[in-house]
């Protein structure tokens, strides 16, 4: 175990988003290996019952504000330096993985060096707030490992960051589906969506493509997994265009597996998505995709081959006519296909339709579909693979406190 490299992870707690859920499954990945030391410092004030197991995995969890239970105050602002100084002098880290929450990570860094601290981002850079400290964390950082291509570019389009990046795409936990789907014959159509009820996810899109598939004939259905503060208007949407009695609202679902076999098409119409995990996780069922063709999404499904990707061509004044709500949206996306950023756009409700009705027109071209989207994950997103990746990634930046880009 001497020779074992010590990881400190840098992340918050406290919720079951994204990106602790990734920080909790890969720490127990980690945790089988018998040469790496984990370490905590939450940046949050307390840990969330599904990460509990964390404190058995880790050699120690310590709270960047907090001493032996209570809270440290924020001024004098020296007072929570100087603890998390001690903190991470006492775990003595080769590498702190700082998760995200790039606007919090200059004070990592200056407890730290810049030479111990690798940066891992999942989406912060697309974020409103915290310009100067997030300017500050990346003008300290000499590399940093994104989650996608699209992190990549926003890094740099963006923020001007002009060090290198290693991509390492996340993996998929899921289990891979064991052979591809099928239409039933005469049978609705039946749609999903899933995650968080909230703007930039785009359920309201979802339902209005149901309407245009209902209105062209299509015997399509769909089920809205998630729940959030949109939850309400989404139900009075599916109202007013006289589809209610076809969305089922599954509130939070527990069982994701149980979910992608009940459905036959997943729809994910985000209007940001920096790497897009449930997309990967429908395909990880053999589901095809329609998705927007924004950020990392079109790194995740192959358009044409997996499902589609649908270009937003639609800009922000629709999406409110629509009904869609603009406040909270980040201000800037990337385009893969331009190579861009720029404000927000959305799909075309007409358009999502009608990459719907290409994937499930033809019941032997939908198996194929399903095929390739279980091959796909399988290929390129395995879990062992990713963490393999990135820990590579770590000893690399531990032996010179840089990656090759």
């Amino acid at each position: 175990m001497s020779d074992a490299l010590r990881v400190a992870h840098y992340v918050s707690l406290s919720g079951f988003g994204g990106v602790e859920q990734h920080f909790a499954a890969f720490a127990r990945r980690v945790a089988q290996r018998s040469d790496v030391i984990q370490t905590v410092v939450a940046c949050s004030k307390t840990v969330h019952g599904h990460h509990a197991d964390v404190r058995d995995i880790c050699k120690e969890i310590a709270f960047e504000k907090k001493w032996r239970g209570i809270e440290i105050p924020r001024r004098p602002a020296m007072l929570r330096r100087l603890w998390a100084e001690r903190t991470i002098a006492r775990q003595a880290p080769d590498v702190a993985l700082l998760w995200n929450r790039l606007d919090q990570q200059a004070r990592a860094i200056d407890c730290l060096g810049a030479a111990r601290s690798l940066y891992w981002e999942h989406g912060s850079a697309w974020l409103h707030g915290g310009d100067a400290e997030k300017q500050r964390a990346l003008a300290a950082m000499p590399a940093v490992i994104a989650n996608s291509l699209a992190a990549k570019r926003m890094l740099q389009l963006r923020w001007g960051y002009n060090r290198p990046i290693r991509v390492i795409p996340n993996g998929v936990r899921a289990p891979l589906a064991k052979r591809p789907r099928e239409l039933t014959p005469g049978a609705p159509l039946r749609l999903g969506i899933a995650g968080r009820q909230i703007p930039i996810k785009g359920g309201l899109l979802a339902i209005h493509a149901l309407a245009e598939l209902r209105e062209q004939g299509r015997d399509a259905v769909l089920t809205v997994a998630g729940d959030g503060p949109l939850r309400d208007s989404l139900e009075a949407l599916a109202n007013r265009l006289g589809i209610a009695s076809h969305v089922r609202f599954a509130g939070v679902v527990k069982d994701m597996p149980g979910f992608f076999d009940e459905i036959d098409v997943f729809v994910h119409p985000a209007l940001r998505e920096p790497f897009g995990l449930v997309a990967a996780e429908a395909q990880s069922a053999g589901v095809p995709v329609v998705c927007t063709a924004v950020d990392g999404l079109p790194e995740v499904v192959a358009s044409g081959q997996t499902g589609i990707c649908v270009k937003p061509t639609a800009d922000l004044e629709r999406h409110a006519a629509l009904g869609g709500q603009n406040i909270g949206l980040p201000p800037k996306v990337y385009i893969p296909d331009d190579d861009a950023i720029t404000a927000p756009r959305v799909c075309e409700p007409a358009d999502l339709a009608a990459a719907i009705d290409e994937v499930t027109a033809d019941a032997s071209a939908y198996t194929r579909t399903s095929a390739n989207a279980i091959e796909r994950v399988a290929g390129r997103f395995d879990f062992d693979d990713h963490v393999d990746r990135v820990l590579v990634a770590v000893r690399e930046y531990a032996e010179s406190a840089t990656l090759r880009a």
